[in-house]
């Protein structure tokens, strides 16, 4: 009987499924980065993070996930029959999920990597990003961010005054990074926190899927943002989603008004979105309410456009609005100078006869 015809037993699958995700791609050089001894992301695809201990994976960009057999159905891009033949596969000698030992290590900040300047993450922020200077300043004045001694900006995950990680962003532009810069999320950042705004008590809570998105979105809307508690989610991750409003719950003692989920305008976010749909909020008073879709609009229909896409297209459409006020202006002011010119060279011409 051919490979390709064989009816698998659910032994089998189980079997399958109980390879440890980090040690086949370690064995199939399949690049990793880690985080922790828990957390993995795929050297070619920050996105996609595995979790050891639960041996599974999530692909936050495409909204997406499962286990062993779907990891390389997914990233490898072969087919069940051909992804158990390979799991299952007697040279190889996978290791089993439940045979791993490792440490949980808790986060610990490191204040020796801050430095005491912050105009280099300031100037990208704001000039680079186009984050209204006041948001940065007020941001950076609660201690939420830093620069470190590469000129990188932190964003720092704080739960009270307990920092839980941190992410990085460069400044800096190469091509050996895929997104143009370097970013990154600090080793033993604690699961399920992220970078968070508070903006007075948690009764409305907005989810992101990066800091800049957040601190872009603050840009835009920095008078609404009252009783308001912007989060990062550095990714799309439900789990974040779930702490957060019952971090609110246990401190207001009832859900809050409004949860948003301001993910990015493409098919990775809205899939996310779509798994949201048809969650409800009770409230005190006995009513219920969803949990809300915020996402930019996109006014070019590209195939992503995020929040820092939106706060960078309205500052230009500002910032051509006002050349363009300015233009009747500076039309005056060369007529102007024209005449000028014309009487002195007139002036010029009397003198000479």
């Amino acid at each position: 009987m051919k490979w390709r015809d064989k009816v698998y037993k659910q032994e089998e699958i189980n079997k399958a499924v109980a390879v440890d995700i980090v040690d086949y791609c370690e064995k199939n050089n399949i690049e990793l980065k880690s985080d922790s001894e828990r957390y993995y992301r795929l050297a070619a695809h920050d996105s996609l993070v595995i979790d050891r201990r639960k041996n599974s994976f999530y692909w936050n960009s495409k909204g997406l996930g499962g286990n062993t057999i779907n990891f390389i159905q997914k990233v490898e891009g072969k087919s069940f029959k051909d992804a158990m033949k390979t799991l299952l596969d007697q040279e190889q000698k996978y290791q089993d999920n439940k045979s791993v030992e490792y440490v949980v290590e808790p986060y610990e900040y490191d204040y020796g990597k801050q430095s005491n300047s912050f105009n280099k993450a300031r100037d990208y922020l704001v000039q680079e990003r186009k984050i209204a200077p006041e948001v940065v300043d007020d941001i950076h004045s609660k201690g939420l961010i830093k620069q470190d001694r590469y000129s990188n900006v932190l964003f720092l995950w704080k739960d009270k005054d307990q920092i839980m990680g941190c992410s990085e962003q460069g400044v800096y532009k190469s091509d050996k990074y895929k997104k143009g810069s370097w970013k990154s999320v600090q080793k033993n950042s604690t699961a399920n926190y992220g970078f968070s705004v508070p903006y007075g008590q948690p009764r409305n809570l907005k989810f992101f899927e990066s800091s800049v998105d957040l601190m872009s979105y603050a840009s835009l809307h920095k008078e609404k943002l009252k009783d308001t508690h912007l989060v990062s989610m550095e990714g799309l991750k439900h789990n974040t989603v779930f702490n957060y409003m019952s971090k609110a719950m246990k401190e207001l003692d009832e859900s809050p008004d409004s949860v948003a989920l301001c993910v990015d305008n493409d098919a990775g976010g809205k899939e996310f979105l779509d798994k949201f749909k048809f969650l409800r909020l009770k409230h005190n008073n006995g009513s219920t309410s969803s949990i809300r879709s915020e996402i930019p609009d996109n006014p070019y229909n590209q195939a992503k456009w995020d929040w820092n896409d939106q706060c960078k297209y309205l500052a230009k459409k500002k910032e051509q609005e006002i050349e363009k006020d300015k233009a009747p202006f500076h039309q005056v002011l060369n007529e102007m100078e024209k005449r000028k010119n014309m009487y002195a060279y007139h002036k010029q011409k009397q003198a000479e006869r």
